[in-house]
C-alpha cells in the first residue's frame, strides 16, 4: 500500500525545484535564489532528497511540540487562577491583573488562546451592523462633554442596583466626573456637574441624549432646570438623535461595566458610599491607560469666577407666593421670612434646596426662614391651668342663699332698733 506524505505548498514548491535541480536542469545557484536559500542549503536538501526521498524534504518538526512552548505546569497553574479569580475577565484585563497581582506576564493572545481552548472565552462573533458616520473629535478639551447614566448593577448583588453618571470628554475620552446614585435624577446630573466644574471649569457644551432631565417633553419651548443652570453658566446643552451619535460615552459605558465592576470587586467594595470613594482613584488610572492627547493644547473650560454662587445654581429651583405674614409653604411645610424687609402681598420668591437646606432669594438677595414647627419648638412654652369658677345663684330667693337671706334681715332689724 502507498504512503500518502502530507506536505505544505513551501515544502511541494521546494520538491518540484529539487527534481528540476536532480536532473541538471538548474544549477545549485540559480536553485537557490529560487527558494531564497543559501547554495549550502540547497545543497543538503539534494543530500535528504537522495537519501529519504520525498519524505526528506518535509520538516522533521511536524507532528511534535515546539522547544519554545510554555511549560504545561505553567499553563495549568494560569488556568487555576483564571477558574478561580478571573472567570469573567477578558483577555487584556486579564492580562493586566495577572502582571499586577501574581507577577504573571503573557501576551495577550496568548491568554485568549488558552482561554478559548479551555472555554473560558468566547470570541465576539461578526455581525451585520447598520453604518453610522464617523463624527470628528472636537479639538480642545473641554469643548465638548459627553454625559448619560449607566443602569446597572454594579455591585454584583451586593448591593441595591443603581445608576452611574458619567461624564466624559469627546476631544481626549477623558473621564472628568464619575457619580453613583439611586437613580437618575436631577440632583445627580448636579453633583456629577460640580465635581466637574470644581476640578476643570465650566466647559463650552454638553451633549446627552433625550432624558426628561434635559428636554421638557412636548413642551419643546420650555427649559428644564438643568438647561437653565447650564444656561446661567454660559454652557450649551445639545441633543443626540441617536444613541451612535454618542458613541463615546456608550462604548466608556460598556468599558467601565466590565472593568470598574470587576475592580470594586478585588477592592471589597460593597455599598454607594465606598465607590463613590473608589471614584477617585478609579478615574486616574483610567485616564492614563485610555485618554488621549487632544489635537489642540487650548483648553477651552472657562475658570469659575469667585462670585459665582455655585451652589445655588446647581439645585432645585421653585417660586412660591408670600402672604402678608410674609408665610410661605414648601413641600408641606410652613416657613416664616425673619428679614426686616418690605415684601408686599402676593410677590413671589425664588426658593432652591441645597444639599437638604432650604434657601430664599428676593431680587438675587438671600433672606432667613425658619420652619413654623422649629419657631413653635422654640418659643418658651407655656403651662395652662383651668380655673374653676363657683357657680353663685343670683335670686336671694334661691334655696342656696335662705340662710343667708334670713340672716341678712336680722342684722338689718337690728340695726334700725
Amino acid at each position: 500500500m502507498e504512503e500518502v506524505l502530507e506536505m505544505s505548498k513551501k515544502e511541494l514548491d521546494r520538491y518540484h525545484i529539487i527534481q528540476q535541480l536532480k536532473c541538471h536542469k538548474l544549477t545549485q545557484s540559480k536553485a537557490a535564489a529560487l527558494l531564497n536559500l543559501s547554495e549550502r542549503q540547497v545543497r543538503n536538501l539534494l543530500v535528504q532528497f537522495n537519501t529519504y526521498g520525498t519524505k526528506g524534504l518535509i520538516s522533521k518538526k511536524r507532528g511534535h511540540p515546539s522547544n519554545r512552548q510554555t511549560p504545561i505546569e505553567v499553563k495549568r497553574e494560569v488556568l487555576r487562577l483564571i477558574c478561580e479569580n478571573y472567570e469573567d475577565f477578558g483577555p487584556t484585563l486579564l492580562r493586566e491583573k495577572l502582571e499586577e497581582k501574581h507577577g504573571v506576564m503573557f501576551s495577550n493572545e496568548t491568554l485568549r488562546k488558552w482561554m478559548i481552548e479551555n472555554h473560558l472565552w468566547i470570541p465576539n462573533q461578526k455581525r451585520r451592523m447598520k453604518i453610522h458616520p464617523l463624527r470628528k473629535r472636537k479639538e480642545c478639551f473641554g469643548e465638548m462633554i459627553q454625559i448619560d447614566g449607566s443602569h446597572h448593577d454594579w455591585f454584583e448583588g451586593r448591593a441595591e442596583k443603581c445608576v452611574l453618571i458619567v461624564f466624559i470628554d469627546d476631544a481626549t475620552g477623558k473621564l472628568t466626573s464619575l457619580h453613583f446614585t439611586p437613580g437618575e435624577s436631577l440632583d445627580a446630573y448636579f453633583l456629577a456637574l460640580e465635581k466637574h466644574i470644581s476640578r476643570y471649569g465650566i466647559p463650552r457644551s454638553f451633549y446627552s441624549d433625550h432624558f426628561c432631565v434635559f428636554e421638557a417633553g412636548r413642551q419643546k419651548e420650555h427649559l428644564t432646570q438643568f438647561t437653565k443652570a447650564l444656561t446661567t453658566l454660559g454652557s450649551e446643552l445639545k441633543l443626540a438623535s441617536t444613541p451612535q451619535a454618542k458613541g463615546r460615552v456608550e462604548r466608556s459605558n460598556r468599558t467601565l461595566q466590565d472593568r470598574l465592576i470587576k475592580e470594586m470587586r478585588l477592592e471589597n467594595i460593597n455599598s454607594i458610599e465606598e465607590g463613590n470613594h473608589f471614584l477617585e482613584r478609579f478615574i486616574e488610572r483610567y485616564n492614563k491607560k485610555f485618554s488621549k492627547e487632544p489635537m489642540s493644547g487650548f483648553d477651552a473650560h472657562r475658570p469659575l469666577e469667585k462670585s459665582i454662587d455655585i451652589s445655588r445654581i446647581l439645585s432645585r429651583y421653585e417660586e412660591r407666593t408670600i402672604t402678608k405674614d410674609l408665610i410661605f409653604q414648601f413641600h408641606n411645610k410652613f416657613y416664616q421670612i425673619l428679614e426686616p424687609i418690605y415684601l408686599p402681598k402676593g410677590k413671589k420668591i425664588e426658593v432652591r434646596e441645597v444639599k437638604g437646606r432650604i434657601r430664599t432669594y428676593f431680587n438675587d438677595h438671600e433672606i432667613r426662614v425658619v420652619a413654623l414647627d422649629k419657631l413653635f419648638e422654640e418659643a418658651p412654652a407655656q403651662k395652662l391651668r383651668w380655673k374653676e369658677k363657683k357657680y353663685s345663684p343670683r335670686l336671694l330667693s334661691h334655696p342656696w342663699k335662705h340662710g343667708f337671706h334670713l340672716k341678712t334681715k336680722d342684722q338689718e332689724l337690728k340695726r334700725a332698733i
